[in-house]
């Protein structure tokens, strides 16, 4: 059986391991902080909304983190030399779980919030989206086909790089294969949340109401439905080949490299694990990742 080291944790969580638990410990102020930016929340909403953000947050602790810290051990045994790998469509599977799961968290928390706006909080957020959408542009689909392509490969060499150290030629080369296979979906995705952006303040303007709010948001972040063609037929490329580019890179790492990803990801489970509850049951990998129990590769 091969041993395959993935590194698809990466666009799971975007704390470095230093920062986990400052994050998370202060987990409230930040999200409060969050909302003064995005709708900024007076002070009486800010009162009505704390037992939602407590209650979400205490949670997450009881049943989401748990699935966070599977994930990593499980992604840590599949690093290691002493145990046999997952396949890395497992890992890639399990991480899309992970991601409903806090979308679902998400959704829970933002419609309390939403459905209270005024109309000047409300062309606030439309103002903040519509800013936050050019700037994703401008990083993203910069005009240039090839200072476009720089930047996406920039981009994939800094976070794997940011996890396993300086890569070599050979995986490097790995890198550039990979993206001349995998599509660029930014184009899709931006317009996909520029159409999904639209439809939640029209929704907002003519005062819609909590389930409809629900129902909306649910669709959106979680099932991401409303996507173009265009989007799917480029997703169901994306993913199988990312799946196998992470096995090529996988199989390229060096003892170091190995050793270097095995060691961060275990003080980042370390580090969350601290802050289950008493009581939180441990995530199974039959449920983290159905029909993975004997994946090999």
């Amino acid at each position: 059986m091969s041993r395959i080291a993935v590194v698809v944790f990466l666009s799971v969580l975007v704390f470095a391991c230093s920062r986990t638990q400052l994050a998370y410990s202060n987990a409230d102020w930040l999200l409060e902080y969050y909302a003064g930016q995005t709708i900024d929340i007076s002070a009486v909403q800010r009162e009505q909304w704390r037992p939602v953000l407590l209650a979400t947050l205490q949670q997450h602790r009881d049943n989401e983190l748990a699935y966070l810290v599977a994930y990593l051990e499980m992604a840590i045994q599949t690093v290691s030399e002493d145990h046999d790998a997952v396949g890395a469509a497992c890992l890639v599977d399990g991480a899309l779980q992970v991601s409903r799961r806090h979308a679902r968290l998400a959704v829970d928390l933002s419609v309390p919030l939403l459905v209270d706006l005024d109309r000047s909080q409300v062309e606030h957020l439309s103002n903040y989206m519509a800013k936050r959408q050019d700037r994703l542009v401008a990083r993203y689909l910069d005009p240039d086909p090839e200072l476009r392509k720089k930047a996406r490969r920039m981009r994939f060499n800094e976070r794997i790089e940011k996890w396993i150290g300086r890569m070599s030629p050979e995986q490097q080369h790995l890198v550039d294969e990979a993206l001349d296979r995998i599509p660029d979906i930014a184009p899709f995705w931006l317009a996909y949340r520029e159409q999904q952006t639209t439809g939640l303040l029209g929704m907002l303007e003519t005062d819609a109401d909590t389930e409809a709010l629900r129902q909306y948001l649910n669709s959106w972040w979680v099932e991401w439905d409303g996507r173009s063609a265009g989007y799917i037929r480029s997703w169901l490329i994306v993913k199988p080949e990312f799946v196998i580019f992470l096995e090529r890179l996988g199989l390229s790492l060096t003892p170091k490299q190995r050793k270097k990803l095995g060691k961060r990801l275990a003080a980042l489970r370390d580090n969350l694990a601290e802050f289950l509850s008493p009581g939180s049951l441990p995530v199974s990998l039959s449920t983290l990742a159905p029909g993975c129990e004997a994946s090999t590769v």
